[in-house]
C-alpha cells in the first residue's frame, strides 16, 4: 500500500490536490490519500493528520506513523504578508520537510508547488517562458519560493524531488488575496445584499497573465508524482494569458448588476510583470498532462462557489 501525503490538505489548493490524489487511491485500491495541516480538510481522504511544518517532532510523528512514500508540497503562503512569514512558511518549512523525509532514510517522492513568482518579471519576447529560463525573482514571495525550489533540487537521495511551477490559478474558492478571487466574493457579497450597482476598487486590469484552473493544476502535480523526472522543474500553466480585466467582466456579467471601477494604484504593483505565460511543452510530452478547463469555466465555477460561500440564491 503506497501512502500519498499532501501537504496543506485544508488549503485552496491543497484541497483540490488531495481530492485528485483520493481519486487516483479511489481508482487504486493500492494507495492511501492523506491529508497533512493544521486543520481538518474539507476534501476526501484516506487518513487526516495534524501536522505543523514549522515543528520539525510534529513532521518526525507524522513519519513514523505513516511513512509517505509520495509527498506532494501544496503548503505554504502566499501575498499579503510580510517578508519573515512568506520565508518561515516557504522556505523553512520546506526545509523542515525534506529534512524530516531525509532522516527517515526510505525512499519518497516529493512533488514541490512552486511558483512563476520565481521567474520575475519575463520580457515579452522571451514569452512563452520555458523552464531554463533563469529566474531573477523581484519581491519576497519570489525570492522564498525560489529559495524552496532550490533546496528541493538539492535533496539528495533517497528523495526524488520535483517542482511543479505554478503560474496563476483560478477557479473554485480563489482566495481574496488574489484579484479574481477577490472580486469574485465582493461581488456576490453586493449581490447578496439586493444591491443593482455597486463600485469596485481596481489595479492594473490590462496586466496579462497565464490563468490555470486550480484543478488543473492539482492533476498536474499528481502527474509530476507520478512520471516527472526527479531533479526537474516544470512549468505548469496554459500557454497562452488573458487579461485580468476580462475575468472582471466576466464575473459582472454573472452577477448582472452595473460596475464602476476606482482605479486605486495602491493596487498596482510596479514591478509585477505586464504579461506572464508559460511553455508546457516540457510537462506535456514527459507526463501527458494538459489543461483541459477553459477560462470561462473557471470564472463561472469561481463565481459559482463565491454565490455558495455568500449564502444567496441569484435571481
Amino acid at each position: 500500500m503506497l501512502n500519498w501525503a499532501v501537504t496543506g490538505g485544508s488549503g485552496w489548493l491543497g484541497g483540490h490536490v488531495l481530492s485528485a490524489s483520493a481519486a487516483v487511491s479511489g481508482a487504486d485500491a493500492e494507495r492511501n490519500a492523506i491529508a497533512w495541516g493544521r486543520r481538518r480538510p474539507v476534501a476526501p481522504c484516506d487518513l487526516w493528520m495534524p501536522v505543523d511544518l514549522l515543528d520539525a517532532r510534529s513532521i518526525a510523528d507524522a513519519i513514523a506513523h505513516a511513512p509517505p512514500d509520495v509527498v506532494i508540497h501544496a503548503a505554504g503562503r502566499t501575498p499579503p504578508a510580510s517578508a519573515d512569514d512568506l520565508h518561515a512558511s516557504n522556505v523553512v518549512a520546506t526545509l523542515n520537510l525534506l529534512a524530516a523525509l531525509r532522516d527517515a532514510a526510505r525512499p519518497a517522492r516529493v512533488v514541490l508547488a512552486g511558483s512563476a513568482a520565481e521567474l520575475g518579471p519575463v520580457p515579452v519576447v522571451d514569452l512563452p517562458v520555458g523552464e531554463a529560463y533563469p529566474a531573477r525573482p523581484v519581491e519576497a514571495y519570489g525570492r522564498a519560493k525560489l529559495r524552496a525550489t532550490e533546496a528541493g533540487l538539492a535533496a539528495a537521495a533517497p528523495l526524488e524531488v520535483v517542482v511543479g511551477r505554478v503560474f496563476n490559478p483560478v477557479g473554485p474558492g480563489a482566495p481574496s488575496n488574489q484579484a479574481l478571487g477577490r472580486f469574485a466574493r465582493e461581488l456576490a457579497q453586493i449581490c447578496r445584499r439586493g444591491a443593482t450597482s455597486a463600485r469596485l476598487r481596481v489595479g492594473d486590469l490590462d496586466a496579462k497573465r497565464d490563468f490555470i484552473d486550480v484543478r488543473d493544476v492539482a492533476h498536474a502535480l499528481v502527474a509530476l508524482a507520478e512520471k516527472g523526472r526527479a531533479g526537474q522543474v516544470y512549468h505548469i500553466g496554459t500557454g497562452t494569458s488573458r487579461r485580468v480585466g476580462d475575468g472582471l467582466e466576466a464575473l459582472i456579467r454573472l452577477a448582472g448588476i452595473e460596475v464602476a471601477l476606482d482605479v486605486d494604484p495602491v493596487l498596482i504593483h510596479p514591478d509585477a510583470p505586464r504579461d506572464s505565460r508559460a511553455s508546457i511543452a516540457k510537462i506535456q510530452n514527459e507526463t501527458g498532462w494538459s489543461p483541459t478547463i477553459a477560462f470561462e469555466a473557471s470564472v463561472a465555477a469561481m463565481w459559482a462557489e463565491a454565490v455558495r460561500a455568500a449564502n444567496f440564491t441569484p435571481t
